[in-house]
């Protein structure tokens, strides 16, 4: 038996190290199966969690697994990812392929670990006998101190993971707040998105629309304000909490006493400040996340109070626009375009001149009957006279009535400018635009409307005006050239009147040329007579008296004669008289038919000579 015990190789090792490498071995298989344990704790873990929700269980890994966080750099990369994404591993046919490894490699690993525990040398056989106990007693500490870090930082990751759903629910509960409070100011900004919604409103129901939507702002501010406070007091209950186990911690650690105080102080001191660091930056991140959310929410009011602006600009644009129209519609109207005032004025105006232009044409009708021996020309210039008395009023009467058409377009280009005013005083009364851009609106839409209607109206009274001035011209022209002619027919009678005036003034001095040597003749033998029938009163004798009566009827014989002879010559004299009226009868004939241009068929003077006897 002793020779088969000495017949086996036996593999000698340097004294203190083989409980060293059988500690190693020993660590390494429990590693392996602690790993594997606690692989299948956190699936079991994971599946319980799924039905127990409610609960949060405590979770316990080693200090490898929890170095870099509780996620795995795979799980980090399934969270930052998008759904659906092609490009992403997906962590369901992970999960399952996983499992389907970890089964098939079991037993693998298992023989692995047991192999090399069988590896291990069969004899130990040390090269001198000595104690390990000062090793055993460091090698505990060194695992109990351990196992108390990989704790400490199992419940550092433990208090991660309580406050991490309380700040997310924290987040997703301000963010439902938000939308719902968007959905509300989004609603009411919606009632003023239509123009003709738009156009019910008026500038208080608009500021007062946007005093509505400014009211959410305090809310919103409030409930970012109380999640930053939230946040904030999460925290510090973080931070209390690892503060206890950092004092817990520090305290079991002490008293394992593996490290020297110093050497521990400064290790704890590298946790905290690599936790410090951390609470910092998360600190650092609730505060970008404020003004991160103030900045958004400012950015959104403003946005809004921009829409806002411009619908109200809009608005005012749009109002504008109504008015401009609406005074477009007022100018094209019948009391703009055809004033009524300026109808009657009208109407009266053809009255009054038809009135006129009867009476007119009934004193150019008296030229008809104004015949030889009514045709003078002293009634010829009466006739002048009168129709240019008629000229004068129907002027007076037509410069009257173009001073009313001047005041009744005064009056309408008066009422185009009231309104003007009326509306310019409504923009600006309404707050749609100011007294400056409302004087710009009527400068450039209004009055130009009214100048042109009162270039119309100018127009209209121009052409009434040179229509009125060239009629009176023509009708001045007409009747002058009816009057030089009735004054030239008057004066063919006129002339024919002092033709016959000068032929009768003729046979007068012929007459009186005769009645004159008749009488200076009959007056010498009249004196002669005178002397007999003096004498005869004075002779004695009947001698006497017979001689001197012979003498006078001689004397009377011969002033018969004489009387006779004058009688004679005055018939003679009368007798030429007709011939000298037909001379000038010829003469008025002719001038007559010269002056109208027409012709008449010779008259014998005998058919005249008893025409004028008749």
């Amino acid at each position: 038996m002793a020779t088969v015990d000495s017949s086996k190789s036996v593999r000698i090792v340097p004294s203190g190290q083989v409980y060293r490498q059988m500690f190693d071995a020993q660590l390494q298989l429990n590693r392996s199966l602690s790993r594997y344990d606690s692989e299948s704790r956190i699936q079991r873990l994971k599946s319980r969690e799924l039905s127990h929700s409610q609960s949060l269980p405590l979770i316990r890994l080693d200090h490898e697994d929890t170095q870099h966080g509780i996620l795995t750099s795979r799980q980090k990369t399934w969270i930052g990812g998008f759904p659906n994404d092609p490009y992403l591993e997906n962590p369901v046919l992970y999960k399952q392929y996983n499992e389907y490894m970890t089964q098939k490699l079991q037993d693998t690993e298992t023989s692995q670990a047991g192999r090399e525990v069988r590896g291990l040398p069969d004899i130990v056989v040390p090269k001198k006998q000595g104690s390990d106990i000062v090793e055993r007693i460091a090698e505990s500490r060194r695992q109990r101190h351990e196992s108390a870090v990989e704790d400490m930082h199992q419940e550092l990751s433990v208090i991660s993971a309580d406050m991490e759903p309380l700040i997310e629910e924290l987040s997703v509960k301000l963010l439902d707040k938000l939308a719902a409070d968007d959905k509300e100011v989004a609603q009411i900004l919606s009632r003023i998105d239509d123009d003709e919604m738009l156009l019910t409103y008026d500038l208080k129901g608009i500021l007062s629309l946007w005093e509505e939507v400014q009211a959410h702002s305090p809310k919103r501010q409030a409930w970012i304000q109380e999640m930053d406070t939230e946040l904030r007091k999460l925290e510090s209950e973080r931070m209390n909490k690892i503060r206890d186990v950092f004092n817990r911690y520090g305290e079991k650690m002490h008293k394992i006493s593996h490290l020297m105080k110093p050497d521990l102080q400064r290790s704890l001191d590298k946790d905290s400040q690599m936790i410090n660091q951390t609470m910092l930056s998360n600190r650092r991140s609730y505060a970008d996340l404020f003004v991160r959310l103030v900045s958004a929410d400012v950015e959104r009011e403003k946005a809004q109070r921009t829409m806002w602006r411009r619908r109200l600009e809009e608005w005012k644009k749009l109002n504008t626009k109504l008015a401009v129209e609406s005074f477009k519609e007022f100018m094209a109207t019948e009391a703009v375009v055809h004033p009524p005032g300026v109808e009657n004025v009208r109407m009266s105006l053809i009255t009054d001149q038809e009135v006129l232009n009867g009476q007119r044409l009934e004193l150019v009708e008296t030229l008809c009957d104004m015949k030889p021996p009514n045709a003078t020309k002293s009634a010829v210039y009466r006739w002048r006279q009168d129709m240019k008395t008629l000229t004068d009023e129907l002027d007076a009467i037509t410069q009257m009535h173009m001073s009313k058409l001047h005041e009744e377009y005064e009056k309408v280009c008066q009422m185009c400018l009231e309104k003007v005013d009326t509306i310019k005083a409504s923009l600006v009364d309404s707050g749609i635009c100011s007294s400056h851009r409302a004087g710009q609106v009527v400068d450039e839409f209004m009055l130009p409307l009214v100048g042109e209607q009162q270039r119309m109206f100018e127009h209209e009274l121009e052409d009434m005006e040179k229509t009125t001035e060239d009629h009176c011209a023509h009708l001045e022209r007409a009747m002058t050239a009816l009057f030089k002619f009735s004054q030239g027919a008057a004066h063919v009678w006129d002339t024919h009147e002092i033709g016959l005036a000068r032929q009768e003034r003729a046979l007068q001095e012929k007459l009186e040329a005769a009645r004159r040597a008749h009488d200076q003749s009959n007056q010498e033998k009249e004196a002669h007579l005178d002397i007999v029938m003096d004498r005869m009163r004075q002779d004695a004798s009947e001698l006497a008296l017979k001689d001197s009566l012979i003498k006078a009827l001689t004397m009377l014989d011969k002033i018969r004669e004489t009387y006779e002879d004058f009688h004679g010559q005055q018939v003679e004299i009368v007798k030429s008289y007709p011939e000298m009226v037909q001379n000038e009868l010829g003469s008025y004939e002719n001038g007559v038919c010269g002056y109208f241009s027409v012709g008449r068929k010779p008259v014998r003077p005998t058919d005249v000579v008893s025409t004028i006897g008749s």
